[in-house]
């Protein structure tokens, strides 16, 4: 951000001016606009709600609050004005859009509450240039300023979705404004989308989400949002990159904080035998099946190992070997290769498969 935007920020102080401001109304409408909006630690409340506690219909609660924020619009506060300002700057910075959320942890920087997020979305309800988008099934709620061009947030919207779609798993976010910046809709528009716009606009779109590890795809993705243990385990074991006891994936699982549902160590254990995506390389440790690594007994590693290799090999290069496919004790490899029905001693004390040998 600039500089004096930045710097404006850290003295950036909604729950007091809000508190403020409220003192210019009548004690009645400034109780009725707290409830309202949730204001100075008041729960927000509904039309009907207030209506009772003050012998009003649900009409004239809503006049009252229009009536107020239109007193305080007209006060021409110098507070007031610089606050406005200071928020209006903040979305042209973000490209004229921002979701609720990102722009409350943008314009509170290490102080929000609370009471200072009510503040500041009632803030945004008294300046002109500001316009409110619902949450839908597209989009999270946002806010942006009049005249922008929603055109815009859908044609970059739909260009990183052909993007992930093209990439089919989910990317680092410079991987993703890389491929953005090979598109012709950026070279078309490349002084209007700069980072942090590109940020803004990705924080918008509830079809495109981010996972715990920072990686982006789209929603109905496992490997962003995962549908069940399963899903989570290979999520973590993936970043993990080595195998692990299925405890410590367990743990791993928790930690990360998928959908705040707590694994258990039997439910994983369950999991992971039944599952493709999982192999058992030691007692209770597992890897993945797309480290190459194969399901069966410490014998049919060597088998597989002598196929690969296609000739004889020592007992200690496929010792070796295995231990790269396998967290086992050597003396359970040599129990394997001591099978006279698979393995055969041939030339310079090596081994070999009986049946190929036989061939």
């Amino acid at each position: 951000m600039g500089s004096q935007t930045q710097s404006n920020l850290s003295e950036f102080e909604p729950k007091e001016l809000i508190a403020n401001l409220l003192l210019m109304l009548k004690e009645r409408d400034s109780t009725i606009v707290s409830k309202r909006f949730g204001l100075g630690g008041a729960e927000i409340e509904t039309l009907e709600a207030i209506g009772k506690l003050h012998s009003l219909t649900r009409e004239r609660v809503r006049q009252i609050e229009k009536d107020s924020i239109n007193t305080l619009k007209k006060k021409k506060h110098s507070q007031l004005e610089r606050a406005l300002q200071l928020v209006f700057d903040t979305i042209i910075e973000h490209g004229g859009i921002i979701s609720e959320d990102y722009l409350l942890q943008t314009v509170l920087i290490n102080k929000s509450d609370r009471q200072e997020n009510q503040a500041v979305k009632f803030l945004l309800n008294l300046g002109e240039q500001f316009r409110h988008l619902n949450e839908s099934t597209e989009h999270y709620e946002s806010w942006y300023l009049v005249g922008f061009d929603m055109k815009k947030l859908a044609a970059v919207d739909k260009k990183f979705e052909e993007i992930l779609e093209q990439e089919k798993h989910a990317v680092t976010q410079d991987i993703l404004f890389s491929r953005f910046r090979n598109t012709d809709y950026f070279k078309q528009h490349s002084m209007e989308l700069n980072d942090k716009i590109l940020k803004s606009y990705l924080n918008i779109n509830k079809n495109i989400q981010i996972n715990p590890f920072s990686e982006i795809g789209l929603k109905h993705w496992s490997e962003v949002n995962p549908r069940d243990v399963g899903d989570k385990a290979y999520l973590v074991l993936k970043h993990h990159k080595t195998p692990e006891h299925y405890s410590q994936i367990t743990k791993m699982i928790n930690d990360h904080k998928f959908d705040n549902r707590t694994a258990y160590q039997e439910t994983v254990h369950n999991e992971l035998i039944k599952d493709k995506r999982f192999v058992l390389v030691g007692r209770g440790i597992y890897a993945l099946a797309d480290w190459g690594y194969k399901k069966g007994v410490v014998a049919d590693v060597i088998k597989e190992i002598l196929k690969t290799m296609n000739r004889p090999l020592s007992r200690d290069e496929i010792i070796s070997e295995v231990m790269k496919k396998r967290q086992v004790k050597r003396n359970t490899i040599l129990v394997g290769l001591s099978n006279k029905k698979n393995f055969m001693k041939v030339g310079n004390n090596k081994y070999a498969l009986v049946e190929e040998h036989k061939n």
